[in-house]
């Protein structure tokens, strides 16, 4: 909905304000008893009474939980450059509905929407408020026409990882801004879009590659900012059970990757990349933490991004897909005993991309296959697996949408 204040008009009282022709309008907005004008430039403000009167709240960013604001805006004046999502429930839950604003002011009793009157319990700021209202503020959410297909019954181990709650499909893990944690289903799968829980911004790095505790459950591990390693056990619903501790130092690594099993003991392992370049087979227990690691060699401090993409040459090996900082894409076959054999070049311009993610299967073909986030066009590609020798990937198609800073793992 257009507002009834134009980013023209806020551009010819800036430029007066400049000239000093409207000063005292501007420059000292506190003054007003009431009215929009109380609102500084660059902010968004809320009021509690509608045309600006009442109480006034000047509004820093997206909250999630408006406090002793909640059900209390009757009108706003935004004077930013982005819009603002308000949302009736908290949390911004796009459930109850949602309207996004473009810069101007307004009374939500004269608006298109009058039953955001003193009923918005939560509020989104930013330049993807808009595309992103009541809808996919919060979590990824698939493409109807190309949402994961069911796997085939007997998928091999080496790409049966990525599904969270064990119903066939492969689902989303994300973190978004505000360090909420989120898996998403497949519209057609049993399982429902669930918050896990908050404050995970605390960690700096976020992977999963199937079961790593012997109970069959796709299981998490965390690195939080003071280099803690933390083992996360799924609980098979897509959330997680009370975490255990790995161990400390991990800060030393630069990057780390779930990657299956890799020794071929049928225990899933852990990569890691120290700030050397060299990288590290942690081989795992069994139990959610790892044995003594082994050195697979050095020079991959060229690499800003590894994946443990699961089998994708189709020898039941488990595999390495890696970019390397020219925005080259790597393939390395596993062979077996923690190492890997000589590389293929999959592919050059995959820079573009925010990250990359391994989620196993997610096609319906029984192959595993390569997420990739571009936020240019705040989208998930899926990249479908061939099987073949030097684990080629397919064309890519759209698989779903999501703001530009939520993390897909």
């Amino acid at each position: 909905m257009r507002p009834t204040f134009s980013r023209a008009f806020r551009a010819v009282l800036t430029a007066g304000a400049a000239a000093g022709i409207i000063a005292t309008a501007v420059s000292a907005p506190a003054q007003a008893a009431s009215g929009y004008d109380r609102c500084p430039w660059g902010s968004l403000c809320v009021f509690s009474d509608p045309v600006g009167k009442g109480q006034m709240l000047v509004v820093k960013g997206s909250l999630l939980n408006l406090g002793a604001w909640d059900n209390r805006i009757s009108s706003y004046a935004n004077y930013t450059d982005w819009a603002v999502c308000f949302t009736l429930a908290a949390g911004l839950d796009p459930r109850e509905g949602g309207t996004h604003f473009y810069p101007g002011h307004g009374s939500f009793d004269e608006s298109a929407t009058p039953e955001l009157d003193n009923a918005v319990s939560s509020l989104d700021l930013g330049p993807e408020a808009d595309r992103f209202c009541a809808g996919e503020s919060r979590y990824p959410m698939y493409q109807w026409d190309s949402e994961p297909k069911p796997r085939p019954a007997a998928l091999p181990e080496h790409g049966a990882f990525g599904d969270v709650n064990g119903d066939g499909y492969a689902d989303f893990l994300s973190r978004n801004k505000y360090g909420q944690l989120w898996t998403s289903h497949a519209h057609s799968s049993q399982g429902t879009t669930r918050l896990v829980g908050s404050g995970w911004n605390a960690m700096t790095q976020l992977v999963r590659h199937g079961d790593y505790d012997g109970d069959v459950k796709e299981d998490l591990f965390a690195r939080d900012k003071s280099g803690v390693l933390w083992f996360y056990p799924g609980r098979g619903d897509g959330t997680t059970g009370t975490r255990v501790r790995v161990g400390g130092g991990w800060n030393t690594m630069r990057d780390l990757a779930a990657a299956g099993d890799l020794t071929g003991d049928g225990r899933a392992d852990l990569l890691a990349a120290d700030r050397t370049g060299t990288l590290w087979t942690y081989p795992g227990d069994g139990k959610g933490s790892f044995g003594s690691r082994k050195k697979v060699g050095g020079g991959w401090k060229a690499m800003n991004e590894l994946v443990g993409a699961g089998d994708m040459n189709s020898d039941r090996r488990a595999d390495l897909v890696a970019r390397d900082t020219a925005g080259k894409l790597w393939f390395y076959p596993g062979n077996g005993t923690g190492g890997f054999g000589a590389r293929t070049l999959v592919g050059a311009g995959w820079n573009r991309f925010t990250e990359l993610a391994g989620l196993g299967d997610t096609t319906g073909d029984g192959r595993p296959d390569l997420i990739a986030h571009d936020p240019r066009e705040t989208s998930l590609r899926v990249y479908p697996g061939t099987g073949a020798a030097g684990g080629g990937l397919k064309a890519a198609k759209v698989f779903g949408n999501l703001q530009s800073g939520v993390l897909v793992f």
